[in-house]
């Protein structure tokens, strides 16, 4: 039941998980340990083969809800998710993330509710691990830089759950561009930022291969909500693979 009436928002937090045995524990910690009380935790794990399960029915009183079986990746398991979420705003972590402190939830609680314009709230991103350890993410959003690429961190973004019935579920041909493609759907999108760190995000899992994947399905997505013209589309995708090899020499 949503609490915005007495000024505390439910907040959702969706986590998909596959054999994250070493990292779940602390990312489930860190949102029990949210001083925040209105919050549900939902885990989607796609038939992990390693002690991600055991981890998840040790700590079943803590999660509002959880299941493990196969699934088609990602973007199928938030989906399933979000038929299962009550919140009044939703956000999505991986299994190697974790908050920031034992205050985001609280510190948000009020902006969250105080906003009714916006269909994105968020704050920043730190990578922990990894070639990019260290790295900070997130800044005042920019309508124009956003369709060239993705400038909001999922990981410390709030979603009204009112935009997902909006726009619709994530598309699963997407792998890697999905939290992008799916805010590309709505051309009035409105976000809000917060100068504030929400999410430590695992970073070894960033990979030269990954970066790749990620150029080449930012350009899909943004050819399929035709963000632009196809030419902008294409110049814009070949300075930026020509930037990041760049960067690599």
């Amino acid at each position: 039941m949503s609490n915005s009436v007495n000024k505390s928002p439910l907040i959702s937090i969706i986590v998909a998980v596959y054999n994250g045995a070493q990292t779940i524990q602390q990312c489930i910690d860190s949102v029990v340990n949210q001083t925040y009380p209105h919050k549900e935790l939902i885990i989607m794990d796609g038939a992990s083969q390693d002690a991600t399960v055991s981890i998840l029915e040790s700590r079943t009183s803590q999660i509002t809800y959880w299941e493990s079986k196969e699934d088609r990746g990602i973007a199928h398991a938030w989906n399933k998710a979000l038929e299962c979420v009550n919140g009044d705003w939703i956000i999505f972590l991986g299994a190697d993330d974790r908050f920031q402190d034992d205050c985001v939830l609280s510190n948000m609680a009020n902006i969250l509710h105080d906003n009714n314009t916006d269909d994105i709230v968020y704050g920043k991103i730190i990578f922990e691990g990894g070639p990019v350890h260290g790295q900070i993410v997130g800044n005042t959003f920019d309508k124009i830089t956003m369709k060239r690429r993705m400038v909001i961190p999922h990981t410390a973004a709030f979603h009204r759950r009112a935009f997902f019935n909006e726009v619709g579920q994530f598309d699963e041909a997407f792998r890697v561009a999905l939290d992008y493609e799916i805010l590309l759907r709505k051309k009035s999108l409105s976000a809000k930022f917060v100068d504030r760190y929400i999410t430590v995000m695992g970073g070894e899992g960033v990979s030269s291969l990954l970066i790749v994947k990620s150029l080449l399905e930012n350009r899909k997505a943004q050819l399929k909500n035709i963000v632009d013209w196809h030419l902008k589309i294409e110049a814009a995708h070949a300075f930026y693979q020509l930037r990041y090899r760049f960067n690599l020499w």
